[in-house]
């Protein structure tokens, strides 16, 4: 693809399913989150666990966010590298090629996320629930928490990941110019939030609810830019074609 703002016939089918996964991946996304229990402080392990317990739609719900993050990554991103991958510019063809490999790291480490948290942990905080009170069920409950704390260094790696495919596909974006040149500059401003928000977690874990602090920051604005940069792709497709 040539640095240019008109829209080769070979792209339209990339370019619309590049938007309908981020769109639809987005929309995916946040209605599994709103769904999400998250009525406890999410740092009180009995507390929250036990609401993990008693949540009939727990695993349906993070199939759901698995869902939608994989076609923001497998099918959003590798259709931005694949419009972007054969540029005339080396850089953008090279930042493409990283791109991807980060976009495939990251959604292999989303899908050992809800691993974690959506299948393992519900098991874990299930069998402590329904256990009778005394030693066993304390060391059943030392388990969920185990895999609690797995689940606060899965979920900050794939930020950090999450963050850096932003500022990278970013950064290829404002150079390209295959849409706006801000919406490039707005995905590596986001990626850096959103990296911020992985280190954060790295420290301190989940200290608030989700939609709250700069981890609610982060996911809103990712979110958000996925959708603009879906919708600059759909638009896209009824440019003038050559």
């Amino acid at each position: 693809m040539t640095d240019t703002t008109t829209t080769n016939l070979s792209q339209r089918p990339v370019l619309i399913l590049g938007s309908v996964s981020f769109i639809a991946g987005a929309i995916i996304m946040v209605l599994s989150t709103m769904i999400h229990p998250s009525g406890e402080d999410p740092f009180n392990h009995p507390l929250v666990l036990a609401e993990y317990a008693h949540s009939e739609l727990w695993v349906g719900i993070h199939i759901g966010q698995f869902v939608g993050t994989m076609m923001v990554f497998v099918g959003g991103f590798v259709a931005i590298y694949r419009l972007l991958v054969y540029s005339e510019s080396s850089i953008i063809s090279l930042l493409a090629w990283l791109g991807l490999s980060l976009t495939i790291i990251t959604a292999s480490t989303f899908a050992i996320l809800q691993a974690v948290d959506g299948v393992a942990l519900k098991f874990a905080v299930d069998s402590w629930i329904a256990s009778p009170e005394g030693d066993e069920k304390d060391l059943i409950f030392r388990v969920g928490e185990g895999i609690r704390w797995t689940e606060y260094g899965v979920n900050s790696v794939f930020r950090l990941l999450q963050g850096t495919v932003a500022i990278i596909f970013g950064l290829a974006i404002a150079k390209n110019l295959f849409v706006n040149r801000w919406i490039g500059v707005g995905g590596v401003i986001v990626g850096i939030i959103t990296v911020i928000s992985g280190i954060e977690v790295s420290y301190f874990a989940f200290a608030y609810p989700n939609f709250e602090g700069i981890r609610g920051i982060s996911m809103i604005i990712f979110l958000t830019w996925v959708v603009i940069l879906g919708a600059a792709m759909l638009k896209k497709t009824f440019v003038k074609r050559i």
